[in-house]
């Protein structure tokens, strides 16, 4: 791609994360790297100068902003600034803005020429019994992916995560964890531990892996949606969760769309 359609008022990239994130190489943002499709966003804005958008989203793993790779963050600030942009970024959690899940992503708001400075959305609270809501397991036929254990403990962290450590499951600490349906939830991934979140129904004395629906909700879409794309047939079940893991929460989408539209009218 080269030529950009005229007019645009928001341009959204949310490029690879595999040489950022604690999950993959962290090689960094470089021509060599998939961090590095970044820089292909430079080649487009630079070949339409003349014809640039009004508004540019970014969103990636809190890495980005991490000592490690701050430097290149910055350098990509310089870039867009020597186009014209003035940016605002900042390190959201997901529950700032309704959501069931600690997901705690870079966003970052461009715009071109001069504005008005722009201040991101003030914090919404998550409804009560949301996360309780969504996890609702109905199927009585699945069994428990791992044997129901009475004594497991279950302690809220400062994230508002109730969940308890399963001993001599496996050697990996991090797949060692299950979760209660309650209060808030851990970020959903791709990949590793974090890709087969365990959720705790001791009323039915099960521990189950989250769904595809489920995820579907989790990440902030209708629950009618999930379906629509489940019936479709196109994808299995795992890649609808996989496709959950590399997506970015709807409720923090929504309030940022509006927000930066308020900001385009004034």
């Amino acid at each position: 791609m080269s030529k950009l359609p005229k007019n645009i008022d928001i341009l959204t990239y949310s490029f690879p994360c595999q040489d950022l994130s604690q999950q993959g190489k962290q090689r960094g943002i470089t021509s060599e790297t998939r961090s590095g499709l970044l820089l292909q966003v430079e080649r487009i804005l630079k070949e339409n100068q003349d014809n640039l958008p009004k508004v540019l989203l970014l969103e990636n793993v809190k890495a980005l902003m991490s000592n490690k790779f701050i430097q290149d963050f910055k350098n990509w600030i310089n870039i867009l600034e020597k186009l014209g942009y003035k940016s605002y970024y900042k390190i959201v959690n997901s529950t700032d803005y309704g959501s069931v899940q600690n997901r705690e992503r870079v966003f970052c708001v461009s715009f071109l020429g001069d504005h008005k400075p722009y201040e991101f959305p003030p914090k919404i609270k998550t409804s009560k019994n949301k996360l309780q809501k969504i996890m609702k397991n109905e199927s009585n036929d699945e069994e428990s992916v791992i044997p129901y254990r009475e004594t497991l403990e279950f302690k809220e962290t400062k994230n508002g995560i109730f969940k308890a450590f399963i001993p001599n499951y496996t050697k990996f600490n991090s797949e060692n964890y299950v979760y209660l349906p309650k209060g808030l939830g851990p970020t959903l991934t791709a990949s590793g531990a974090n890709s087969r979140l365990k959720f705790c129904y001791p009323e039915k004395k099960k521990i189950l892996y989250i769904d595809e629906i489920q995820s579907y909700q989790y990440m902030g879409f209708d629950k009618k949606d999930a379906w629509k794309v489940k019936n479709t047939n196109l994808i299995s079940k795992s890649k609808m969760i996989f496709t959950c893991g590399n997506s970015i929460s709807v409720e923090v989408l929504e309030q940022l769309f509006k927000s930066i539209v308020e900001s385009l009218n004034v």
